[in-house]
């Protein structure tokens, strides 16, 4: 090989590295995977985490992800009673957002009686290189999204079992009040024990999600109140629901899935029928797949370290082919 065709090769090899950080910048990715990988679509407007049936949602590439029964546990469900979830996923840089849909003639949203069972779903997501998908364990924890439709219909009007039950005896207000009283502080049902222990089922509905964890079986735990920080919106429509599972990438929470620093997570997906008197583990559940979190793009002011890279290349890569140009064309070996 020439002493010019050699200095021609490095030059082609620094221009390829230059328009290869040209792409980087411009969002091209190099390779696409392909398989059971959700990948997010990252959106410059705020992510319509409120509204599962916005038209944004329906520009987002669905995956469709398998269910199959549960039977590892009791109780089991040997035949899944919902066969499949699309998947949607968006994030804005600040929340991410994960839309569930399938289909579901019934709408299930009371547990007021003994018989009466609601829809739910569930996200979960691998923490660690050993999280197991039941229910996780010591090697790798769980953090678990559990969004209930009995939940999200007491956002609109918290229902007790008087609703059921509209001609039960009512309950004595403790303490007791004397007529003309002033309100009492602790509400109009007066003391009640599960509101006062903090239990979740028992306080006033803020989300129609619950944040829990899981480190094997029997471990599942509800977060403390003020660490439920993922947020749920939910509609039923033509036999179908569709539900919005979103939280803020930062999160301080070491429990949490670290959204705001992993860029790849392992989750899986699990949904309840309430017709069929799914509950507890009577579920139809999905494997693992993969989620992907894009970051920012990068504007040409956030990316000033790999214009000026690309500068130097590129004026490095001229300054070798005009180089190139004066040598004379003679080979290392000398003239023949």
């Amino acid at each position: 090989m020439s002493f010019v065709a050699d200095r021609r090769t490095r030059a082609l090899g620094l221009i390829a590295v230059a328009v290869a950080l040209l792409l980087a910048l411009a969002g091209v990715p190099a390779t696409s995977a392909q398989g059971t990988t959700i990948n997010a679509l990252y959106s410059s407007d705020a992510v319509p985490a409120d509204d599962p049936f916005s038209p944004r949602w329906d520009l987002v590439r669905a995956v469709a992800v398998p269910l199959s029964g549960q039977v590892t546990t009791q109780p089991m469900l040997p035949v899944a009673n919902v066969t499949g979830v699309d998947v949607r996923a968006m994030t804005d840089g600040d929340r991410l957002a994960i839309m569930l849909e399938w289909q579901d003639t019934t709408r299930n949203e009371s547990v007021l009686t003994a018989d009466a069972f609601a829809d739910q779903a569930a996200v979960q997501f691998g923490l660690g290189e050993g999280a197991s998908i039941c229910m996780g364990a010591q090697a790798g924890a769980l953090n678990i999204w559990h969004w209930k439709a009995d939940w999200a219909a007491d956002l609109a009007s918290m229902r007790e079992i008087e609703a059921a039950h509209p001609n039960m005896p009512r309950d004595e207000h403790w303490p007791a009040q004397s007529p003309g009283a002033s309100p009492d502080p602790l509400g109009p049902h007066g003391f009640l024990s599960g509101q006062m222990a903090g239990n979740l089922r028992s306080l006033p509905r803020t989300s129609s999600v619950e944040d829990l964890t899981a480190v094997g079986f029997g471990s599942l735990t509800a977060q403390p109140a003020d660490r439920q920080e993922v947020q749920g919106a939910s509609a039923h429509r033509d036999g179908r629901w569709r539900v919005v599972f979103s939280r803020k990438l930062a999160d301080p929470d070491p429990t949490d899935a670290p959204l705001a620093t992993a860029r790849t997570f392992v989750v899986a997906f699990a949904v309840w029928d309430g017709a069929r008197g799914d509950r507890n583990g009577q579920k139809s559940v999905s494997n693992w797949v993969a989620l992907g979190i894009p970051q920012r793009p990068l504007g040409l002011l956030d990316g000033w370290p790999f214009l000026v890279m690309i500068v130097l290349a590129l004026s490095l890569a001229g300054w070798m082919l005009w180089l190139g140009a004066r040598q004379p064309a003679v080979g290392l070996s000398g003239p023949k």
